[in-house]
């Protein structure tokens, strides 16, 4: 979800040393972890843009980067709620009421997130 193994491990460390700072009053350790977690990434993701929108503003883009990893360049592209429940469902194999319940969403949203999702990644894909 954040791009790197690196920051996901960061993401995950901030997650679990602020559940053990609020062990004694967390009821449902699981829930409250994979809460943590997400709303890290989105903290990432919502930095890179607000980076990303400062740089464009500072220098243009230089559109001849190299691409090394198609699909990771058009996950990254997707909404964050797509690329979560893509995410959650195709790489963690969480259910859908497991992934509403994670990104505190309606159970019915989730379906359309990731069809929506998967024709963005076919489209662009092929």
């Amino acid at each position: 979800m954040v791009g790197s193994g690196d920051v996901a491990h960061d993401v995950v460390h901030e997650a679990m040393a602020s559940m053990y700072k609020r062990w004694s009053s967390i009821d449902a350790p699981g829930s409250y972890l994979n809460r943590a977690v997400l709303n890290g990434c989105r903290a990432v993701v919502r930095g890179r843009v607000a980076d990303r929108r400062m740089q464009q503003r500072i220098r243009p883009i230089d559109d001849n980067t190299p691409r090394d990893d198609v699909l990771f360049d058009v996950l990254a592209r997707l909404p964050f709620n797509q690329r979560a429940a893509i995410v959650m469902r195709y790489f963690a194999g969480m259910t859908e009421h497991e992934i509403a319940d994670a990104l505190d969403a309606r159970a019915g949203s989730i379906g359309p997130w990731i069809h929506r999702a998967l024709i963005t990644l076919r489209k662009e894909l092929s």
